[in-house]
């Protein structure tokens, strides 16, 4: 047996120490089994060294966090929102972010989402020439004051490798996101041809992908648009260099890394034109801002030995945690043991399985890690859970999501942001 080397009862950060003994003391998880906790001004420091750094537009993934409650949180951080999909689209409207600052990115967008998306004013990047095809026969009936306010880019696929994780690269020569650079000519003359085309996308990945990576990649394509904007029919036509995907998360540990200063700094140097007012440097980032950010803490319902492990029984797992559970290796994800008091558990440790609640064999969180014996009625929290957990939530067995709170580590108090649901939002889902 191979022991998880993730393995041991993480010593974590001390707000998270205070967030979940607070918990206890308001009652919380007498109401509940599990929930999120935030630490909001987390995020808005992590904002705050994006937008400072990169300057430009800084947008949030909303794929990545699309709860009300936290999106109003970036709007007031200065972000922007890019959304994937038009329910995305109208959450992001309804949040309150402007319209200049919604970047509309997907791989099918039908007519009428298009036709709502340019009224509305958004920035739409063009995954296809067939997409083209039809917004150039929507717009063919604009008024010329409203054709020149349009402001799209097309999603250029630099076909570079792959990353860690091959299911999240999104540049490689086969991807079905943009137009692959070997299509040069028909894009030179799309830009050509239409002059709403005021912008380039390029998305290569995010999580498993270097800074070195993205940049690389970004040259290529940087070098297409420096060919356009130097061409006599498509003079300094593209203004706008939006560089989707972000920044890999580090799931090993505490620390936040790589920074966005880092990349920043990288970017400059490979890049200056992106900084110097040449180009409107537009930037997607979602894990990165918000993953270390929030944890999900769950009650230990039951204990059990079997074969030669110990099993605890929690109530977070595929439900939330999709990616660890069906592609166990790549997704590890750390955890602390708390006493039913909320005290760190440490020592004495065993081989340990944590496992979900759903109905099959694979929900399992954590597989044959050494931890500290786990007993009903303990907390699991688990780390680097800020993104990706409510937006891919499963229904699966009909698990209700949990609720949201966020912790504010100044006066050490828990505020509800986000109801969890109910028996009854699950059966109306179905009905």
């Amino acid at each position: 047996m191979t022991l998880d080397p993730y393995s041991g009862s993480v010593d974590c950060r001390d707000w998270k120490k205070s967030a979940i003994k607070k918990a206890i003391e308001d009652g919380i998880f007498k109401e509940h089994d599990y929930v999120m906790l935030y630490n909001l001004d987390e995020f808005r420091a992590l904002a705050k060294e994006a937008c400072d750094n990169l300057k430009g537009l800084q947008t949030m993934a909303v794929k990545c966090n699309p709860v009300m409650s936290l999106m109003k949180e970036a709007i007031k951080a200065g972000l922007g929102a890019e959304v994937a999909s038009f329910g995305e689209l109208r959450i992001a409207e309804i949040a309150g972010f402007e319209p200049s600052k919604i970047i509309f990115d997907s791989p099918i967008k039908t007519k009428k989402e298009l036709e709502y998306a340019l009224n509305l004013g958004v920035v739409i990047n063009i995954d296809n020439f067939e997409e083209l095809e039809t917004i150039e026969s929507i717009v063919s009936k604009f008024s010329k004051e409203k054709y020149e306010s349009l402001s799209l880019g097309i999603r250029v696929n630099p076909q570079v490798g792959a990353g860690k994780l091959t299911d999240l690269s999104t540049g490689v020569p086969t991807s079905k996101f943009g137009i692959g650079i070997e299509h040069k000519d028909k894009i030179i003359d799309a830009y050509v041809r239409n002059k709403f085309l005021k912008g380039v996308h390029i998305h290569v990945g995010s999580q498993g992908f270097e800074i070195s990576n993205i940049s690389e990649s970004a040259v290529k394509v940087m070098n297409l648009v420096k060919e356009i904007n130097a061409r006599d029919d498509t003079k300094s036509q593209i203004t706008f260099f939006n560089m989707g995907g972000g920044l890999s998360v580090n799931f090993e540990s505490e620390e936040t890394s790589p920074t966005f200063t880092q990349y920043a700094n990288h970017m400059k140097q490979l890049l200056p034109e992106l900084f110097n007012g040449e180009f409107l440097l537009i930037t997607e980032f979602g894990r990165s801002y918000w993953a270390k950010c929030g944890v999900v803490v769950s009650t230990v319902e039951y204990t059990k030995s079997s074969g030669d492990r110990e099993i605890a029984i929690c109530h977070a797992g595929a439900n939330m945690y999709i990616r660890t559970v069906y592609q166990f290796p790549l997704w590890r994800i750390r955890v602390t043991i708390f006493d039913s008091n909320g005290e760190y558990k440490t020592g004495n440790e065993k081989i340990t399985d944590i496992a979900g609640p759903c109905c099959f064999a694979a929900d399992v969180l954590v597989k044959e890690r050494l931890l500290p014996p786990i007993k009903k009625d303990d907390f699991i929290m688990a780390h680097d859970s800020g993104a990706y957990m409510l937006s891919s939530y499963s229904h699966y067995n009909l698990r209700l999501a949990p609720p949201i709170f966020s912790f504010n580590t100044t006066n050490n108090t828990i505020e509800l942001i986000k109801k969890g649901e109910t028996i009854e939002d699950k059966i109306n889902f179905f009905s």
